[in-house]
């Protein structure tokens, strides 16, 4: 069996390759299998290396070392190609994915990355493209569009961008009127922002589905109508920790106002107002006329380290 460690050089703050060159060298030096290091050059480049890997007759297990992003691509290419495994080593700015499951310094650990083991995980698949964890619409995917323009300011992160970019968002027009169908219910009405869930977390740490299931075949879908400006922060705040959810999964209050919240195998939106709509895949943004979105099962193998909790793990219990 192969692996492979895609190095992503452009992703986070530096360039991460003379930290994980050395780690991934000496990890490899006790492994039994073959271990490659490659680098890549270019947007789109993870997605075309993970094609060409989904096409070997034998298992490979490719890890993404860089962000969302390049996770994401290599995503697109292994849905659907059961010899193909990926994983990530998060090295970008908001690496979402890896929150789903444990602090990232697990993930950066390259011996317990050698010692995973692959995990059959649903997707959300979308005319645009797969999702490993979230789609979002709306007034959230307008703020992780307007991210890489702050990112650029000096000492300004994921999580620092994120926050101004909400800022440049909530005092935009940040509403749409929707048509959304949630498997057979209608819903029509103006709407701030959406999130279709098959994992928890997005957007920097925001945990929108905080009781979401990457394998239970089903989506949790909020819907946020808007909410008047002076509440927004207040109500931000307690949405970025899940917190606009009980334990039985009923709106809270503060929330119930404004809020639609729902278990669902299709989503659809249809743009009543003629504005383009941002969409995000997993942090990948571009302005769309429609979406429609369905849970694909176990259609995608992900790696995770060895030593994680298996009871803290987002999968249905079994």
């Amino acid at each position: 069996m192969k692996r492979i460690f895609v190095i992503n050089p452009v992703a986070g703050p530096k360039n991460p390759s003379s930290m994980l060159r050395p780690r991934i060298q000496a990890a490899a030096a006790q492994c039994a299998d073959e271990v490659e290091i490659l680098e890549t050059t270019r947007p789109g480049h993870a997605r075309e290396l993970a094609e060409q890997f989904a096409k070997a007759a034998e298992p490979v297990w490719l890890y993404a070392c860089g962000g969302d992003g390049t996770f994401n691509e290599m995503v697109q290419a292994a849905v659907g190609h059961p010899n193909l495994s990926v994983g990530l080593v998060p090295c970008g700015s908001g690496n979402d994915f890896v929150r789903n499951f444990a602090p990232k310094e697990q993930f950066l650990d390259i011996a317990a990355q050698l010692a995973g083991s692959p995990h059959a995980i649903d997707t959300i698949c979308t005319e645009y493209g797969y999702s490993a964890a979230i789609c979002a619409a709306g007034l959230d995917a307008q703020v992780a569009y307007g991210i890489p323009k702050f990112k650029r300011l000096p000492f300004c992160g994921g999580s620092m961008a994120y926050t101004l970019s909400i800022a440049e968002a909530v005092f935009s027009t940040f509403r749409h009127r929707l048509r959304v169908t949630l498997d057979d219910r209608m819903l029509e009405g103006d709407y701030m922002m959406s999130a279709i869930c098959n994992g928890r977390v997005y957007g920097g740490g925001y945990f929108a589905g905080p009781h979401a299931l990457l394998d239970d075949g089903l989506l949790d879908v909020v819907l946020l109508k808007p909410v008047p400006r002076w509440k927004i922060a207040g109500l931000l705040a307690r949405y970025k920790a899940g917190g606009h959810l009980t334990a039985e999964d009923a709106v809270k209050p503060e929330f119930a106002p404004y809020m639609t919240f729902c278990r669902v195998r299709t989503v659809t939106m249809e743009i009543l107002d003629g504005r383009p709509l941002i969409v995000t895949l997993d942090g990948e943004c571009a302005p769309r006329t429609s979406l429609h979105a369905q849970v694909c099962e176990k259609n995608l193998s992900v790696l995770l380290p060895a030593g994680l909790d298996a009871k803290t793990l987002p999968f249905v219990r079994r």
